[in-house]
């Protein structure tokens, strides 16, 4: 298959939804105060509700989860080798005290929810690809939590238990309840189960309409201040996922090695601003860096998928 010509038009699908939440903040339809309940309502209620589904529906359960074993201990060092070039890159670009924690968290992980999953959904439904999607929220979550939590904190008087994050996390949640109805053989009535499917299905187009309107309130001059950022993003959007693919090529199947290029070439998570904010960081870098990985992964993501298919 080849997948430059399929995502294409996804792209620009995508690119779309982006510019109707940007057009919505620019025409004040959405209003910077209510982004935290759009994000609350994603967060907590549509992706929780696609992970559901998607178990539900392909009856992935704990047993079953075992077969994606070789696919999630290499997403594992994945995010591993995110830590790596991050603390290697912010040595070279020598950044200091909190824009070096920002850098460095800012490399692991990326938008999962809003970018990854929709695409995951929209490139390999045909081979399966949802059936990946819930091992890889939870590993996501881990390290993101974990390693990069870590990072974005390192020698910053903590406030909250990582781990306590990962298990309150409402995706996190909703896997194993899902795991759990599944493995069990507990059967959901029909009517509850439509309604669910109905949320979740929402989540490709809602999670780039937030997309686009968090662009909207970023300050694009930010970018010009920090050439550091331009690192991070050949790094993190480029190298590492071309890294990730030719690596895993080797022993994992074309569709499992695409999940995760497109996974490490997921732009930097909007929440960086939100941790960088609670805990004193440099948010402006924060913000920079999120704008420019994702304006940058629109272009990006299209030319790996070129790369891989010559």
């Amino acid at each position: 298959m080849n997948y430059f010509m399929a995502i294409l038009p996804k792209m620009a699908g995508f690119l779309l939804l982006v510019l109707i939440g940007f057009t919505a903040v620019k025409t004040k339809v959405i209003k910077k105060e209510a982004m935290p309940s759009i994000s609350g309502f994603l967060i907590r209620f549509v992706l929780p509700a696609l992970t559901i589904s998607l178990i539900y529906s392909n009856q992935t359960t704990f047993r079953t989860l075992v077969q994606y074993g070789r696919i999630a201990g290499t997403q594992a060092v994945m995010y591993l080798v995110m830590a790596g070039a991050g603390i290697l890159g912010s040595k070279v670009c020598r950044l200091k005290g909190t824009t070096a924690n920002v850098y460095r968290g800012c490399s692991v992980g990326g938008n999962f929810g809003f970018l990854v999953i929709p695409l995951i959904m929209a490139l390999f439904a045909e081979e399966g690809g949802s059936l990946y999607i819930p091992i890889c929220t939870v590993m996501d979550t881990t390290f993101v939590w974990t390693v990069g939590f870590a990072l974005f904190t390192n020698g910053i008087a903590q406030k909250e238990n990582p781990v306590k994050k990962i298990l309150l996390n409402p995706i996190f949640i909703s896997v194993i309840l899902a795991l759990c109805l599944t493995s069990l053989h507990i059967t959901v009535p029909a009517p509850v189960m439509d309604i669910i499917d109905s949320v979740g299905a929402t989540s490709s187009s809602w999670g780039l309409i937030y997309l686009g309107c968090s662009l909207a309130f970023m300050n694009p001059r930010n970018l010009l201040k920090y050439k550091s950022i331009l690192l991070l993003a050949a790094t993190k959007l480029f190298l590492i996922p071309l890294g990730v693919y030719a690596v895993s090529h080797l022993f994992l199947t074309q569709t499992e090695s695409l999940i995760l290029m497109l996974i490490s070439a997921a732009p930097s998570m909007t929440t960086s601003s939100m941790i960088a904010g609670q805990y004193h960081l440099d948010e402006e870098y924060a913000s920079a860096a999120v704008v420019a990985t994702t304006l940058l992964c629109i272009v990006i993501i299209p030319v790996l998928f070129l790369l891989v298919s010559l």
